[in-house]
């Protein structure tokens, strides 16, 4: 693990408790800068999950879970008397989801954009179990110690699924190389969700206020896992973004940060209020 695991903006003036903003799969805190400057009386923590930004890749052959990402949060609010507010997107989403189960009491809010908790999706029906079957492709493509065309290909098949078709297409060359540098902490995070043994009926017992965000133009698999969630975590409730696919907090980053002003009370960067 690096020696500086989390990204801090502080203004001293600010009120007590923490913001703290956990990223997806193939990203970084760095997506959370227009955030962080946003909110500039508040303290916001932005951390790197294993493997990406300064975070050291999870170690070969050791087991990953959601619980051994988590470490990384609860290790950036160590020693913290008030609660935090959580705003975690895909992979990071499925994190806090198993951080605020396991201390609930650490978690003033979340808000939880796309959350991959794809072992829900076997609770949702015909439709969950389909669309379980489509991002189970997308992570079979995903092989330890494989060639490099297999990772190139798998990393591909990643970014169109979550992006729309042809995004990989459009990439610089330059770009494909060093995003599929990242396939096997891909394939890790990837293990950590299917690893998951938490079902549906166990977020009943989440007695913290939840606000999931989605967009209307994501893969089924993201809108089913947060619409299942919604309806049973008892104080969850949800919103959507029109025109937004699954990498919202990037490609509609002002939609998002009025949405955190409204539930977080606080006012952003007049820069990012246009949308």
């Amino acid at each position: 693990m690096s020696n500086n695991p989390a990204l801090r903006h502080t203004d001293a003036g600010g009120p007590a408790g923490a913001i703290v903003f956990v990223h997806g799969s193939l990203s970084s805190r760095r997506i959370w800068a227009p955030y962080s400057a946003a909110f500039g009386t508040r303290e916001t923590i932005a951390i790197d999950l294993p493997g990406y930004g300064q975070e050291a890749a999870w170690p070969e052959g050791v087991p990953y879970r959601l619980s051994t990402a988590a470490a990384i949060l609860r290790k950036a609010i160590e020693g913290r008397r008030e609660p935090v507010d959580v705003v975690a997107h895909s992979f990071g989403a499925a994190v806090a989801l198993r951080f605020a189960l396991e201390d609930q009491a650490r978690v003033k809010t979340l808000t939880l954009v796309e959350p991959t908790l794809f072992r829900l999706l076997r609770d949702l029906g015909p439709r969950g179990r389909d669309a379980l079957r489509g991002i189970e492709r997308i992570a079979r493509a995903f092989t330890p110690s494989g060639p490099d065309q297999d990772r190139m290909f798998a990393i591909a098949r990643f970014v169109d699924y979550w992006n729309g078709a042809r995004t990989w297409a459009g990439l610089p060359s330059q770009r494909q190389e060093m995003l599929a540098l990242k396939s096997d902490q891909v394939r890790r995070d990837f293990e950590a969700i299917f690893s998951e043994r938490l079902c549906l009926p166990a977020f009943r017992k989440l007695n913290v206020p939840t606000l999931i965000v989605t967009g209307t133009e994501s893969p089924a698999a993201a809108l089913l896992v947060a619409e299942g969630l919604a309806r049973v975590a008892p104080r969850a409730s949800s919103v959507t973004i029109a025109g937004a696919g699954h990498m919202l907090p990037v490609t509609h980053t002002p939609d998002l940060l009025r949405i955190l002003q409204a539930r977080l009370g606080m006012h952003a960067s007049p820069t990012l209020k246009a949308a």
